[in-house]
């Protein structure tokens, strides 16, 4: 349900809102690989730009009611292979226009921005809305443009026709690895992938080769270390899941967006 009515349904005296953090890890892909043609985004400076120019914290806070938990890249605090050690982008207007100038805009630059529709990701249209605004701020000025209907979108994704930016999240398939993200999202030339970088590619295919957790937990750290200093993506938030539920049901919210019906039981 959408952040903003959940007042409204905690204030109705016949259900209530629970939450919970989930899986689903939210982001701005960026095309680094050039699946679209060539953008400015393949420049490192461009892409660092982008991710400083935003006041996620601020986002969260203000736009989600708090149901959001910043993530310094894809992998979600949840996920088996995360590294606290890696500290989110925090807002840096001045230095995004530096970076711009040096990359050769000195002026800023405009650029398609593709939208899909709010179906998975709450308040996806107000958090969007609100991080594009800060990108102006640095003179990133983002031209949006909407699909509204979902498989159209996917399809646009997966055929490499999305663009310079769009946005995005992931699920993990309901698995909590690191993997289940890094594959399918950052992994040269698979379908959901806007990303290109063979060390990467090396660490994602080395995690996959044992079974030994200390060895992928450092792997899954070097991984995260290449996609922060990269800024591969702008990286946003994992998500929070808002259930409404009957004051008459006892229901607790899943973190892998399962909703098993069956252990819904009478409230007391």
């Amino acid at each position: 349900m959408p952040p903003d009515q959940m007042d409204v349904i905690n204030k109705s005296g016949s259900a209530r809102t629970v939450t919970s953090p989930i899986l689903r890890t939210a982001m701005f892909q960026i095309d680094q690989a050039g699946r679209s043609g060539p953008s400015p985004f393949q420049d490192r400076r461009v892409r660092l730009a982008a991710n400083l120019a935003t006041d996620m914290n601020g986002v969260i806070k203000h736009v989600l009611n708090g149901l959001g938990d910043r993530v310094a890249t894809v992998v979600n605090p949840m996920a088996f292979g995360f590294d606290p050690g890696i500290k989110p982008y925090t807002q840096d207007v001045e230095r995004a226009k530096k970076l711009l100038a040096e990359a050769g805009y000195p002026n800023g630059l405009d650029f398609n921005f593709l939208n899909g529709p709010a179906i998975v990701e709450p308040g996806l249209r107000q958090t969007t809305d609100a991080l594009v605004a800060d990108f102006a701020k640095a003179g990133l000025r983002a031209k949006q443009r909407l699909i509204g209907e979902i498989n159209a979108y996917v399809t646009q994704v997966k055929d490499g026709k999305a663009g310079p930016m769009f946005d995005w999240s992931w699920g993990y398939y309901s698995v909590f690895d690191a993997d289940a993200i890094l594959y399918d999202v950052l992994k040269c030339n698979e379908h959901y992938s806007y990303y290109c970088n063979k060390a990467l590619d090396d660490l994602i295919q080395a995690g996959r080769s044992t079974l030994d957790p200390k060895k992928r937990q450092e792997i899954y750290a070097r991984a995260q270390r290449i996609l922060h200093e990269d800024a591969a993506y702008v990286f946003k938030w994992g998500l929070r899941g808002v259930w409404g539920v009957s004051n008459r049901v006892e229901y607790e919210a899943p973190r892998d967006e399962i909703d098993r019906m069956f252990i819904a039981r009478p409230r007391k």
